[in-house]
């Protein structure tokens, strides 16, 4: 070879190896997520939100990630980011909406990586256009038209054919919804009051809208209000619409009736409808233009059917997500609508008519209900559009409004990421374990599954939540038992004693178990709909809790403050499950705390509600105000603990648990050698007087509070006591009794898991 062709291979070597070290250097995480087919049917090029924390400190975590399937192949996404990147201790969490494809009774591991410039884009992308009157949205199956002066959709398009050819001068929907609620005061409608409509996300994958406006009586603003979120996807006929009606007169309200309706253009065709029903078949009938049908499922939780399909059948066994879905079918095309958990929520109502007409029946006729001031209600519905000819439509317009895929980040994965301050228990985590602890850790983990859904009592006609704790305004609640003397006789609810929330959705994430994620959603809403979503409700400064009685005397007036809540299970809910709605309730919780802190010396639950709620609001948000409350916070904390001479005193061990589990969540974020020590003052005083050996438990199993504290000591200090102390606490819960309170299943498995993470170091000692 002559010098000149050295003189080339070298230069090639050296772009080689140039390239190669590039490719080094860029990031390669990535975060494994599981899919799973809950519906048994075969789904292709699905839409799929989920939400994945990335790796804390890594500049690639700030760029859109990617969605590979499990053959490696990149699939069209859109991410959205949720969380700011605090601190490089705080992983960032995005929001990705991709294409998955999954068989029935399948589960799939699907991949996010970092992104890069070039994305792969759906064949039809969602396209948003701004107009004089509001938006225009639309993808290769439909198109609509949201005004400002117009509710809900004003307008739409379909094109069965998937080609995006709509003729402007026939649209299917040629008049926009109505929403109306009838009160012993009077009817109010919408249509009167300008439309509010803000764009929450937009991009090739799928747009999100907020749409919201008043009811109005006699050309006045009525005494309810509407919020409702359009979720748009890419090549899909189908939409997703959340709708919450809110009482913001500040005054309760007796209601009668309520209800979403519009009319179709099937050009007078005579239609064929389909209802779904919990027996073997659907119901099925034709429609001349004089003809209606519908069903009902009345107060008594009797479901009755009419119009063509008259008669009465009480509750069937089966599936409760047969029930709740309506199709409509003309020569050319059909659209179905389906409401979410119809059944449980009772009383619920679907009528169609021969003309085109749809209605849903959001509180029947004769089920007056006393609507409390500032509380909402959520309905979930989902509109499928579908050629005359298909014939999966009903299959999957039940299963698109109940069971469709679900997508999670593994936990390994979130393992990896250490986002949750202690492990999940998966098989490769326990195989890492001494073998002396790795029983201790089996037990606790199917002690703690089975405890939490023992909680709801045992699931009914497929559904995990028992009836006796449904209801219009209970679903996902949990009654309380206030059988004490001193107690004011009545029912009383509250599901969200000490974030039980929290632990539905960690338990969905360990065990990517269905069951929990149908719980979480469930008590999630309720406790957006019951603690003022809505802003606009009753004047106070901050989320109350007017759905609980205070016992001593029976008023939902008088209730306490949240010093039992905290946000984090709110937040979760907004990082996995798609819910802005849960994210705005957290921080207007913070917001309260960095306003007036309300906290109680005399009650150190109220100092670890506090802490812990902007914590949670600092790490979503990244704004200073938010650490720096909780710096005063904590500096309050340990003031006063030296006055104390380094204790947490309090009438229950737990409480002072709460408090060094809370300082242990600040340590993690600022490493603040103070605080550390202030966490090991508490730590040994508790060990020196409160001690108990023949429990095995810091004075009482309220002790197993101090697992997180005891965990962080071991692997700062490396001092073996604080290790053991804490083994010998998780293996007496461990080998407890059951717990059957919600308080007490909410408060003890708050942080028992963390000691596995010093368990783990020892082991790889």
């Amino acid at each position: 070879m002559d010098k000149r062709g050295l003189t080339v291979l070298c230069l090639a070597i050296l772009c080689c190896c140039v390239w190669m070290g590039g490719q080094a250097a860029e990031a390669t995480w990535e975060i494994p997520i599981v899919i799973k087919e809950r519906a048994g049917l075969d789904w292709k090029n699905t839409p799929i939100t989920v939400g994945v924390p990335v790796p804390a400190g890594d500049p690639s975590a700030l760029t859109p990630p990617r969605v590979l399937d499990p053959w490696g192949r990149e699939v069209p996404s859109q991410a959205t980011m949720l969380s700011a990147s605090t601190a490089a201790a705080i992983p960032t969490w995005w929001r990705i909406t991709f294409f998955g494809t999954i068989n029935r009774r399948d589960s799939l591991v699907y991949r996010i990586v970092p992104g890069k410039e070039k994305r792969v884009l759906p064949r039809t992308v969602v396209t948003v256009e701004k107009t004089d009157t509001g938006y225009t949205v639309k993808n290769s199956h439909l198109m609509m038209e949201l005004r400002v002066d117009q509710t809900l959709i004003g307008r739409a398009w379909f094109d069965p054919s998937g080609k995006g050819n709509f003729r402007e001068e026939v649209p299917i929907l040629p008049t926009p919804w109505e929403l109306g609620i009838r009160t012993t005061e009077g009817t109010l409608t919408t249509g009167a009051v300008e439309t509010r409509i803000e764009v929450e996300e937009s991009g090739p994958v799928r747009a999100v809208f907020r749409i919201s406006g008043a009811l109005t009586q006699t050309g006045t603003e009525g005494p309810f209000t509407y919020e409702g979120r359009l979720i748009f996807f890419a090549e899909s006929p189908f939409i997703h619409l959340q709708l919450k009606l809110i009482n913001t007169t500040g005054q309760p309200l007796s209601v009668e009736e309520a209800w979403i309706k519009t009319s179709f253009n099937f050009k007078g065709e005579r239609l064929q409808t389909t209802f779904g029903s919990m027996g073997k078949n659907p119901k099925t009938g034709a429609l001349r233009q004089s003809d209606q049908a519908q069903v009902q499922i009345d107060a008594t939780g009797q479901i009755r059917w009419g119009g063509v399909f008259s008669g009465v059948s009480s509750v069937a066994s089966g599936e409760e997500t047969a029930l709740g879905w309506v199709d409509l079918t003309g020569n050319d095309w059909g659209l179905g609508l389906g409401v979410k958990n119809f059944l449980p929520q009772y009383p619920k109502g679907l009528q169609v008519t021969g003309t085109g007409g749809i209605q849903v029946q959001l509180l029947t006729e004769a089920s007056r209900f006393l609507w409390e001031a500032g509380v909402a209600k959520t309905h979930q519905m989902t509109l499928y559009f579908h050629s005359a000819r298909d014939r999966d439509s009903l299959t999957y317009l039940e299963a698109v409004t109940n069971k469709p895929p679900a997508a999670i980040p593994t936990a390994n994965g979130l393992n990896q990421t250490g986002v949750f301050g202690q492990p999940f228990l998966t098989d490769a985590f326990l195989a890492q374990l001494d073998p002396e602890v790795r029983p201790m850790a089996l037990l606790l983990k199917e002690k703690f599954r089975s405890e939490l859904l023992n909680l709801y009592g045992p699931s009914v006609n497929g559904q995990e939540i028992n009836p006796a704790y449904w209801g219009f305004f209970n679903y996902g609640d949990l009654p309380m038992d206030f059988s004490v003397p001193w107690a004011v006789a009545g029912e009383y609810w509250n599901n969200n004693a000490y974030d039980l929330p929290f632990q539905l959705l960690c338990a969905y994430l360990e065990s990517e178990d269905p069951a929990f994620l149908e719980l979480g959603e469930a008590a999630l809403t309720h406790w957006q709909d019951i603690d003022l979503a809505n802003p606009a409700g009753l004047p106070r400064p901050f989320p109350g809790l007017e759905h609980l009685k205070e016992p001593r005397e029976g008023r939902v007036s008088t209730t306490g403050d949240f010093r039992y809540l905290s946000n984090r299970s709110l937040l979760l809910g907004y990082y996995l499950l798609d819910d802005p709605y849960g994210y705005e309730l957290a921080l207007r919780m913070a917001d309260r705390v960095t306003l007036q802190a309300g906290v109680d010396l005399n009650d150190l639950r109220t100092i670890e509600a506090g802490l812990m709620t902007v914590l949670a609001a600092y790490q979503v948000t990244g704004r200073q105000r938010y650490l720096d409350r909780a710096t005063e916070l904590v500096e309050l904390v340990l003031t006063w603990q030296e006055e104390q001479g380094g204790s947490l005193p309090t009438d229950f061990i737990y409480k002072a648990g709460l408090v060094t589990d809370a300082l242990v969540s600040y340590y993690r974020i600022t490493r603040n050698p103070r605080v550390l020590t202030g966490i090991q003052k508490a730590v040994d005083y508790a060990l020196a007087h409160f001690w108990n050996g023949r429990t095995g438990f810091i004075q009482n199993t309220g002790g197993i509070l101090f697992t997180s504290a005891l965990d962080l000591l071991y692997r700062e200090t490396g001092d073996q006591k604080y290790y053991d102390y804490n083994k010998t606490q998780v293996q007496a819960f461990a080998n407890g009794g059951t717990i059957k309170e919600p308080k007490e299943v909410a408060l003890f498995y708050r942080n028992v898991f963390s000691f596995f993470n010093g368990a783990s170091s020892a082991t790889k000692e």
